[in-house]
């Protein structure tokens, strides 16, 4: 399936983190870590382990390069997975070497990141496995946390979906709100593919009542928003039948069953917004190496 409407979030760089990074470098320790300096000499090295405790998809390691230049230490790493591969519960994911101080430090940081994206990568890879190979391309939406839109789409990436589009700029995609406003549908897509032509343009509908109004406006996508099964399938089959090369996609109240029913159904796009309004934090850990003697 294609990964992308637009083009896909199959990868990030330092500086898609660093705002990020660098805000929550500040808020978690403004000043000194109280407790860290008051036990610990700040010439000390160590080593620490970054351990699965449970399986999933990495996601977000770069982040690690911006918490290296934000500390100013020579903290050198290893990881043993990368972004988009599948480790099991036990699993070492990294190896880090530097200053005790910074790595004590950074912990939280880094779990934070890297627990929130693996989730998404995670959470996608179980849908994508399920149902993507037959036939449904699983997306992505703009439901993200502020500021976190490229990382939670990578994310997704990283666990085998396809991306949406990142932001309004990429592509036009009539909803409710938009279309109430016109008599006709081919109205508002007529208007967009004038001022930007060769984007794009999905066009939203909630009833089978208002499907002949959008095929006759011949969206580049349709999206059928809150349909049941029953109508689904039936829109499904009119819209192919008379509008072949036209997209359909899905989207709200997409349950197990409705995926099942929809997987039958090869070429359509289902976008789900769980995937990253509601993810769990995976469970992953950095553990300090313990087998020092060193005299505190």
């Amino acid at each position: 399936m294609k990964r992308a409407y637009t083009t896909p979030v199959s990868q990030l760089l330092t500086e898609d983190y660093y705002p990020l990074a660098k805000m929550a470098w500040e808020e978690d320790c403004p000043e000194e870590d109280i407790t860290s300096v008051s036990l610990f000499p700040p010439d000390k090295k160590t080593v620490a382990y970054l351990n699965a405790r449970e399986e999933g998809i990495l996601c977000g390691s770069g982040v690690l390069e911006v918490l290296r230049s934000l500390s100013q230490e020579d903290l050198s790493s290893k990881f043993f997975f990368q972004d988009g591969e599948r480790f099991k519960a036990g699993d070492t994911i990294a190896e880090l070497q530097g200053s005790l101080l910074v790595l004590l430090r950074i912990e939280r940081i880094l779990l934070n990141f890297l627990q929130y994206l693996s989730g998404i990568a995670t959470e996608t890879a179980k849908v994508v496995d399920r149902f993507g190979s037959r036939g449904l391309m699983i997306l992505d939406t703009r439901k993200t946390l502020p500021g976190y839109r490229k990382l939670a789409k990578y994310a997704v990436y990283c666990g085998g979906g396809s991306n949406h589009r990142l932001n309004l700029s990429e592509m036009a995609m009539i909803k409710d709100n938009h279309l109430v406003l016109f008599e006709h549908a081919s109205i508002p897509v007529k208007k967009i593919r004038e001022r930007f032509p060769g984007r794009l343009v999905e066009l939203e509908i909630d009833s089978l009542d208002q499907l002949d109004d959008a095929l006759k406006a011949d969206p580049d996508v349709l999206l059928l928003d809150n349909f049941n099964l029953e109508d689904t399938k039936k829109a499904i089959e009119i819209a192919r039948s008379e509008k072949p090369r036209t997209r359909i996609e899905c989207s709200g109240r997409i349950t197990p069953e409705k995926l099942e029913a929809l997987s039958g159904f090869n070429g359509v796009g289902v976008s789900m917004g769980y995937l990253t309004h509601t993810t769990r934090f995976l469970d992953l850990g950095l553990d300090i190496r313990t087998d020092h003697s060193w005299d505190l």
